[in-house]
């Protein structure tokens, strides 16, 4: 198919777009220390965040810097008495609280009266938090890229994380935002939709990107260079081609190209590298942890049921009767796969699912 440029730039939010950047202030910038009360800026002791300094001064020059708290003991003067103590003042060009506002987050109005008081349309600003309730839904429902501070390793509400960006250093932000951003929710469906997706595919891609979210974020315990945010959209689109396959070229590679062409190269490696059939080429085999969670999850997705690797391929085999000796021929592979993965998460296969089961299903109707 013709992907038009005019819808490419309509469906991926540009980090070359982003003109101003509104960060949250306690425990983004500044260390919140619950003991202590009255306005910050009266403690006996503040801290800034790790690497917030550093993190500012570089990206002062690139960008307007803002900042918009919640905070209801504190005026803006005060908030900027308390950031100079620690340095930060100088790279803040603007301080918003209630009182400029006549808002507070998660309110819609918070953010379009920022945007009116900044002057600056929604899809030129960037909400940078550590409070995904509070800062990152609300700024993603207000149409603006949001970007996760998430040094907890917590997990987003319903394995859905709406964010474009995440980071668990503030060192991280100034490299993240030279790279495009992971598509949103929204891209991703209407990238799915464009393909004629049906809801079988919609239900069994949500399992196998809710399952790789939960995989990556276990596993960032022990490999804090592993991203839950980028498991999850690969997890999401490596179906995307799945009903346009053809006899001369298979979905993965269909929908690595499609993804190719929507600037996605990262994920494009994803969709590619998750058919079983490939565990045996050097050149296609899944090698980064992304590649491999995401592989694993959709060998652990029937439909959108979790079941386990045994009865996954049992069923693959009656559903692809002429796929029956690759299934087989790669059976230890992904079985060795299997083992990888649950070791490293220091789970057993059994463990690992049953695990999966109680943090996607318990506490569901």
């Amino acid at each position: 198919m013709t992907i038009h440029s005019s819808w490419l730039r309509n469906t991926n939010m540009n980090p070359d777009s982003i003109q101003t950047i509104v960060f949250d202030w306690g425990d983004t910038l500044m260390r919140v220390f619950p003991e202590s009360q009255g306005p910050m800026a009266l403690w006996t002791k503040v801290e800034a965040m790790p690497n917030a300094l550093e993190m500012l001064s570089t990206l002062n020059s690139q960008f307007k810097l803002v900042l918009a708290s919640n905070a209801q003991e504190s005026s803006a003067e005060d908030i900027r008495t308390a950031l100079n103590r620690v340095n930060l003042g100088q790279f803040i060009s603007e301080i918003y609280t209630y009182h400029e506002l006549g808002a507070r987050k998660p309110e819609q109005a918070f953010f379009r009266v920022l945007e009116q008081k900044l002057n600056t349309p929604a899809h030129q600003l960037i909400m940078i938090g550590d409070d995904y309730r509070k800062d990152i839904l609300p700024a993603w429902n207000a149409g603006w890229l949001t970007m996760w501070y998430n040094p907890l390793n917590q997990l987003a509400e319903a394995h859905l994380p709406v964010q474009h960006y995440e980071c668990a250093d503030l060192g991280e932000i100034p490299n993240l935002l030279q790279n495009q951003p992971l598509p949103s929710l929204q891209t991703c469906l209407a990238w799915y939709m464009q393909e004629r997706v049906t809801h079988t595919l919609l239900a069994h891609v949500q399992t196998v990107s809710a399952a790789a979210y939960q995989m990556a974020v276990w596993l960032k315990e022990y490999e804090p260079n592993v991203s839950p945010l980028l498991a999850h959209r690969g997890g999401y689109l490596h179906d995307l081609a799945k009903l346009i396959e053809t006899k001369e070229t298979n979905h993965a590679k269909l929908a690595e190209n499609l993804l190719m062409e929507y600037r996605q190269p990262i994920l494009a490696k994803i969709a590619g590298r998750h058919l079983m059939g490939d565990l045996k080429s050097s050149d296609n085999r899944p090698t980064t942890w992304e590649e491999k969670i995401v592989h694993y999850a959709d060998k652990l997705a029937e439909g959108s049921e979790l079941v386990s690797l045994s009865e996954r391929l049992t069923a693959l085999k009656g559903r692809y009767p002429q796929f029956l000796d690759i299934i087989d021929g790669n059976r230890r592979l992904i079985e060795a796969l299997e083992i990888e993965i649950a070791t490293a998460l220091h789970h057993s296969p059994q463990e690992l699912l049953a695990d999966l089961k109680t943090a996607l299903y318990n506490g569901n109707s």
